[in-house]
């Protein structure tokens, strides 16, 4: 027991860390800033994101108060793929938003918007000479001038107005757009694909030790089938955002599309290989948990070799752990479980107390502070994933425990209590790869 409160204690100090990236494509900056109030028109808008984003598929214009467009050229983005510059109209005034839609290095639709306000030249006063000569004309100009200023005002306010009003769309704008990627239903859909690709994976590890886990075919159908159910339903979210983008450049296209296409190339090419030969399964589970890791928020930071890696192990133990859960329920029931048990009871110890050391690290590099554990809704999930382990670590102790004193493990609802949790950690992770660090 001491030597888990050490670990889990080791795990939790990772988090007092200082930040290092933020795995989203979050807006950085903008020239003209937003809100910025201007006495010149800018030739054009540039937009600085945090990280990378795809250079294939992205959306950007800029609208007056009609909604009418002020662009004057074509888009395009830099070599670092960071900042997309857009090209703008000479003849510009009045209040200016910028709507955007871009693809983030770790395959999440980003939408949101930006405005800035570029005043109107104002008409020099008549000389005082011109007034003395033409006292009716002055009169005249002076009625006009106090008009003016009213409408100048009027105008001014109705501004700021919609210059609020514009922030405010922004913000709905970029709420919108992350309930339209992190649904409910996305959620559930990515955790149960990611089940059966750890049982998947995880079994074909067991059997690489000797171990025969039943139903690898059954399994390779399932996952297969959720595969494309999970990816059907993210390309639909991403459609929903990019209205004007074709499934076939999704897929095609943009990197994000081409890890689908690799993982669902992948999945079908083990339906004829899996199975032959252990080191070719070896083979084959590593290509499609490194095409997963790939497809995640660790590819989206400064130093993607160490969170790619960090996150293929993690996957790597995560396989170990549930697949093994589910060896020994299966042989259970067959009431020949007795034999595996410590063998996973030490494994799975193992894998727990490195999933939680790995996953530590990972979050403690996508963290953008660790204040953000209380202060966004990724923070939150974090900390329900983080209960959900502790849980598991205490529930691994008591079944430690029992089985010394009873040389076996006679309780079942330990099990049951297990896969409990492995499932609530699942459901966990389903939300929090949907979701920004920084929202």
């Amino acid at each position: 027991m001491k030597t888990i409160i050490m670990f889990l204690c080791m795990a939790m100090s990772l988090f007092t860390y200082s930040a290092i990236v933020d795995a989203h494509a979050d807006l950085a900056s903008s020239s003209p800033a937003d809100g910025a109030i201007l006495e010149t028109a800018p030739s054009e808008v540039v937009l600085t994101f945090t990280t990378t984003i795809d250079n294939q598929v992205f959306e950007i214009d800029a609208l007056n108060v009609k909604g009418a467009s002020l662009v004057n050229g074509v888009p395009h983005l830099s070599l670092a793929r960071n900042e997309l510059t857009l090209p703008l109209s000479d003849q510009i005034s009045g209040l200016v938003t910028i709507p955007y839609s871009v693809i983030s290095k770790d395959g999440h639709p980003i939408e949101g918007s930006i405005s800035f306000t570029v005043e109107a030249k104002e008409t020099p006063p008549a000389s005082l000479n011109e007034a003395n000569e033409n006292p009716v004309v002055v009169s005249s100009i002076i009625e006009e001038t106090e008009n003016a200023d009213k409408t100048e005002t009027s105008s001014s306010n109705e501004t700021v107005e919609q210059s609020s009003m514009t922030k405010a769309s922004a913000k709905d704008m970029n709420q919108d757009a992350s309930e339209q990627t992190a649904t409910p239903l996305s959620s559930i859909i990515k955790s149960v694909y990611l089940l059966s690709l750890l049982l998947l994976t995880g079994s074909l590890l067991w059997r690489f030790q000797g171990h025969k886990v039943p139903y690898l075919a059954n399994m390779q159908l399932l996952h297969l089938a959720l595969l494309g159910l999970f990816t059907w339903s993210q390309a639909r979210n991403f459609t929903r955002v990019f209205e004007g983008v074709s499934w076939q450049d999704l897929f095609l296209r943009t990197e994000i599309g081409q890890f689908w296409t690799a993982a669902l190339v992948i999945t079908v090419l083990g339906l004829y290989i899996v199975g032959r030969n252990r080191y070719v399964n070896l083979a084959w589970l590593s290509g499609i948990l490194m095409a997963k890791s790939l497809n995640s928020h660790a590819i989206a930071t400064d130093i993607p070799a160490l969170t790619v890696g960090l996150n293929f192990i993690h996957l790597l133990l995560s396989a170990l752990w549930i697949a093994g859960l589910f060896y020994v329920i299966i042989l259970w029931k067959k009431g020949t479980a007795k034999a595996f048990i410590p063998t996973f009871s030490k494994t799975a110890l193992l894998s727990i107390i490195s999933l939680t050391v790995t996953g530590s690290i990972y979050a403690w590099l996508l963290a953008p502070s660790i204040s953000a554990l209380w202060t966004t809704t990724w923070g939150y999930w974090l900390i329900a994933k983080i209960v959900a382990v502790i849980g598991v670590f205490i529930l691994g102790a008591f079944i430690r425990r029992h089985m010394k004193k009873t040389d076996s493990l006679s309780e079942r609802r330990y099990l049951y209590f297990d896969v409990v949790l492995a499932i609530t950690i699942l459901l966990i992770v389903g939300v929090l790869t949907q979701l920004s660090s920084s929202i």
